[in-house]
């Protein structure tokens, strides 16, 4: 088992990842409450219930997906828990992949002004939003925009949970260790796509998404409120986020679409080739990622989205985060009527 353990001044958590770690672990952190409130996403109790998950008895079942943070569901989850008489003293523990952990951090968030919770991330996408205490569930205006920053008292990452996962959930959690590989270097990119070049498979992306997670946590850690550095984390995500809510495609996946489109403007803006967009075009879409997508995509529609991004901080401009000559991250703000002339060389590219 490896254990990281956060930098912050005061509250740390730690992050628990490992194969058959569980229910050690989580012994540890449950006697420490008289009572323990479990939300578990009903595919994966479904898949472990007879399994690592047997000991649990009457947990709080939640739909799989995006569909636990809508804000209907949202309000079963918090009146199941108030039903059950939660304490502010309780713990929480959720178990599923990212939307699980959106919704179950915020419930625990938000139930009697905030309870403690454990994150228990069962998907590749998770080992990303299971770090860094951000809570949220979706509005009608887009995905994330209700939410909280709420910190777990433990990350508890079983990868035992990951033997289930169909062949899209591993397209989409790919995303974020991709993601996680160009804020790291170039390098560690170029030498990701080789281990992947004739498809994704776990062994070989094992130690990539421990990675993830120890850039994930430099992050967030060095920045938790997002008023700098850690808006670097959202790399894909401003057009990534508009493509999947629009087009209804994973979140991993609208991600690989949105990167690709972010070395695309990288570029223009740099006036440099700092991507060979041939070359991470081939291989997006040798490991059948969706890049069509970008040759059909709604100008008008991405950017009326892209307006509600959480990172805007005027109302003619729309937050990006881009990648310079030296692939390094920063964050600009890019003139809408810019945008458009991007996206549209981005769309007759394809």
């Amino acid at each position: 088992m490896k254990e990281f353990k956060t930098t912050y001044p005061d509250n740390n958590y730690t992050v628990h990842v490992g194969h058959g770690i569980f229910n050690e672990v989580m012994k540890h952190y449950t006697s420490q409450y008289n009572e323990v409130f479990y939300i578990v996403d009903e595919t994966v109790y479904g898949h472990f219930k007879d399994g690592i998950l047997k000991k649990i008895e009457d947990p709080i079942l939640i739909d799989s997906g995006e569909s636990a943070k809508s804000f209907h569901s949202f309000m079963d989850l918090t009146e199941s828990l108030l039903e059950k008489g939660i304490k502010r003293s309780s713990l929480v523990v959720v178990i599923g992949g990212g939307a699980a952990g959106d919704a179950g951090g915020f419930a625990a968030a938000v139930t009697l002004r905030g309870v403690d919770f454990i994150q228990v991330p069962t998907t590749i996408l998770a080992h990303d939003s299971a770090i860094g205490g951000k809570t949220a569930i979706n509005s009608g205006h887009g995905k994330n925009l209700i939410g909280a920053f709420h910190r777990p008292a433990a990350v508890v990452y079983d990868l035992e949970f990951l033997s289930t996962l169909p062949e899209s959930e591993i397209m989409s959690g790919f995303g974020e260790v991709f993601k996680h590989a160009l804020l790291n270097s170039e390098e560690a990119a170029v030498n990701l796509m080789d281990k992947t070049a004739s498809g994704i498979r776990m062994d070989a992306i094992e130690e990539s998404i421990i990675e993830g997670i120890k850039t994930k946590m430099d992050y967030v850690t060095s920045d938790e409120f997002e008023s700098g550095s850690r808006k670097f984390l959202n790399l894909g995500h401003t057009l990534g986020h508009a493509i999947e809510y629009q087009y209804k495609i994973p979140h991993g996946q609208a991600i690989i679409l949105g990167l690709y489109a972010m070395m695309q403007i990288s570029n223009k803006t740099s006036e440099s080739d700092i991507f060979d967009l041939q070359k991470y075009q081939a291989y997006f879409s040798g490991l059948d990622y969706p890049v069509g997508l970008l040759g059909e995509m709604d100008i008008e529609q991405m950017i009326s989205l892209m307006r509600h991004d959480k990172k805007n901080i005027k109302n003619e401009t729309i937050g990006f985060v881009l990648v310079d000559e030296s692939f390094s991250p920063y964050f600009t703000e890019l003139n809408i009527d810019a945008l458009e002339n991007y996206l549209s060389g981005i769309k007759e590219s394809i």
